[in-house]
């Protein structure tokens, strides 16, 4: 969870062995706290809206949905590759986030300016696929960059996202099939 007064940013990265349901209202409360900020001076309220665990992304989006209607406040959905594609400042480039297994979550992007642009659609890949996928990016002269990915790296593209008039979808973003997709397609 991040927070930001315009000045300073407050995150709490926690690694819990309870469930994220059950520590999400009470880590919201101690951010508020400690940036001395009360949840209905929130200007708007972000979620990461995927690739990720499926019910992790379904309890954050929630709360932030539920959240932001009640204080009358935008929600706004960020995708993790969005936010950690905004830190790089290249051309052409390629995010990976590592997920379950060594898999792959990936997609292109490029810079016109100071906008970040979507260069390609995301994709999921399976281990075994990965090195294969990255390294045919490459041999086009695409920089593959894996970084690690915090709460507080969606706090610069929801704050762009707030001051234009067109909102991402508040939807999430699930890449990789789900076991009986793949069974169907005779991917197991």
């Amino acid at each position: 969870m991040a927070l930001t007064t315009g000045e300073r940013i407050y995150e709490l990265n926690r690694r819990s062995d309870r469930p994220h349901d059950e520590t999400l209202l009470a880590g919201v409360d101690a951010l508020c706290k400690r940036a001395r900020v009360k949840p209905n001076g929130l200007d708007a309220i972000a979620a990461a809206s995927g690739p990720g665990r499926f019910t992790g992304i379904r309890i954050g989006m929630a709360y932030a949905a539920v959240a932001a209607w009640r204080m009358k406040i935008p929600a706004l959905a960020i995708t993790r590759l969005e936010a950690a594609a905004y830190k790089i400042q290249q051309r052409l480039f390629c995010v990976a986030l590592s997920g379950y297994r060594e898999e792959r979550q990936y997609q292109l992007f490029r810079r016109a300016g100071a906008r970040l642009l979507s260069a390609s659609a995301p994709c999921w890949v399976d281990a075994a696929s990965w090195p294969k996928a990255k390294s045919a990016m490459e041999k086009t002269g695409v920089v593959v960059h894996e970084p690690e990915i915090f709460a507080a790296d969606l706090l610069a593209p929801a704050s762009d996202h707030l001051k234009r008039s067109r909102k991402p979808r508040f939807e999430p973003l699930y890449l990789k099939p789900a076991g009986y997709e793949k069974r169907r397609l005779g991917n197991v």
